[in-house]
């Protein structure tokens, strides 16, 4: 998840910045080595209660859809 997340929002925001060419790719790996441990990290600090949060949310309004 954490790889996911760092590779995804790391290449999304840098694609806005640059668009796509050879500099995004050089700055999208670059900020990949940064943002990985970074999401790494936060995923082991809160992840279980993010998840946890995220299921009591999910039954929450799956109980009260029509």
């Amino acid at each position: 998840m954490s790889t996911f997340m760092s590779a995804a929002l790391s290449g999304v925001f840098s694609l806005l910045e640059f668009g796509l060419s050879i500099q995004w790719l050089q700055v999208w790996g670059q900020s990949i080595l940064i943002g990985l441990p970074i999401a790494f990290s936060l995923d082991m600090v809160f992840g279980d209660k993010l998840r946890f949060l995220s299921g009591k949310l999910a039954d929450k309004a799956a109980s009260v859809w029509p």
